[in-house]
């Protein structure tokens, strides 16, 4: 009878054992897991950071500031309808409206804000024209950055101007990496 409970003993510390190496493997697996979607729930937040940059930098582009430059171009072609060709009065415009652009919009970044009190943090690096002369298009990029905690994410925005359209202001490309 001693034998028996000896042996009922052993059986019985190896049952303990393995059951402590499954509930340590579960813990590891669960702290693994919460570890994972913590990086995710920051990577996300860095994200929504980067993204509030570019949506600052794109509400520079407001329907005031459309209106303003559509002001510039019907100035300059009222005072100089029938004057100068059509092709010279097109680069005039595409070079003032441009000038307005860096000297009132571009001149304002790089900039940075926060979303909130948590520690989200944008950056809008830049706003450039294209150096590419289209007519009355004027291609914009933005360049931005989100910060939470130790991610970054980068933003890049593509604006089309098109001050010969009812509809000016278009979106190209909106991409976050």
């Amino acid at each position: 009878m001693l034998s028996e409970r000896g042996s009922a003993l052993i059986f019985t510390l190896i049952v303990i054992l393995i059951l402590s190496v499954l509930a340590v493997a579960i813990l590891e697996i669960t702290i693994t897991n919460y570890k994972i979607s913590y990086a995710y729930a920051n990577s996300i937040s860095a994200t929504y950071a980067a993204e509030a940059g570019l949506e600052k930098a794109k509400s520079e582009f407001n329907s005031d500031l459309l209106n303003t430059l559509s002001n510039i171009a019907r100035t300059k072609i009222n005072a100089n309808a029938g004057k100068v060709s059509n092709e010279v009065l097109t680069q005039d415009i595409y070079r003032d409206v441009a000038s307005y652009l860096q000297q009132n919009v571009f001149s304002k970044y790089p900039q940075t804000g926060y979303l909130g009190d948590n520690g989200q943090k944008y950056t809008v690096k830049s706003i450039s024209l294209d150096s590419n002369y289209v007519r009355m298009t004027y291609t914009i990029h933005i360049y931005a950055e989100g910060e939470y905690k130790n991610f970054k994410k980068e933003g890049y925005a593509q604006l089309i101007i098109n001050l010969e359209s009812i509809s000016p202001l278009t979106v190209s490309k909106w991409e976050i990496k």
